[in-house]
């Protein structure tokens, strides 16, 4: 009679939860009314992580200085065999990483650091910095960084010369550190009004329609401070 009774008593409790819940068909009918269609938009935005490797390139430079429009150029669709087009219109940068070991066996110690001046008239800069020493290559020298949430870097921006952040990698004879990693998260979106903007330095031999990676600083592969480890890359 008890077992009964708990049967009874549970069958009760999920017709009145059926019930709060409405009958399925009832939640299909509302869902698929005229006058109450869902909010929806044709924007595309995604999160991405770009990696990239310092070289010998853009003159042996120890740091480079990165701009939005480097970003936004860094994923690119070619158009032709020597125009290529950004594949979006904004960039925000969520976190930058480097890590490295000294690439001269003779040197004895490697600094890397990261820096987001915010220095854009107008804005609200954060000024934060990082920056680590390593002696030897038994530790990898390693900083990541965020940028303020009010800053530039920290807020979505379109494509232009001001500055994102800075990164350096460098031996103690104050030589370009090469070989270092580089990661930049980030977030991507683009807009209908705006047309996609074209490459700020022209690259050759693509092939249309194909996407590829660029440097960190907008250059080409023999050229760039730092290229990307993805491919292809141009």
């Amino acid at each position: 009679m008890i077992t009964f009774i708990k049967i009874i008593s549970q069958m009760q409790k999920q017709t009145k939860a059926s019930k709060r819940r409405g009958a399925p068909q009832s939640r299909v009918e509302r869902d698929i009314q005229a006058d109450r269609l869902p909010q929806i938009n044709d924007q595309l935005s995604v999160g991405k992580i770009l990696r990239f490797t310092t070289t010998g390139g853009a003159g042996g430079t120890t740091s480079t200085t990165v701009t939005f429009e480097n970003l936004l150029d860094a994923w690119f669709i070619a158009g032709t065999a020597t125009n290529g087009y950004q594949l979006f219109d904004f960039v925000k940068i969520k976190r930058v990483t480097i890590r490295a070991v000294s690439s001269v066996a003779s040197q004895v110690s490697v600094t890397v650091g990261i820096e987001f001046p915010g220095l854009v008239l107008g804005a609200s800069g954060s000024g934060n910095q990082a920056s680590e020493t390593t002696l030897g290559n038994a530790k990898i020298a390693m900083c990541t960084l965020k940028p303020g949430k009010d800053s530039p870097a920290g807020k979505w921006q379109p494509s232009s010369s001001a500055a994102a952040f800075v990164v350096r990698a460098t031996n103690s004879d104050n030589t370009v550190c090469t070989g270092a990693i580089i990661d930049v998260e980030l977030a991507y979106k683009n807009s209908a009004d705006i047309s996609p903007a074209a490459l700020a330095s022209a690259p050759a031999g693509m092939i249309a329609g194909q996407l590829y990676y660029g440097g960190i600083d907008g250059g080409r592969l023999a050229a760039t401070w730092a290229r990307s480890v993805f491919i292809p890359r141009i």
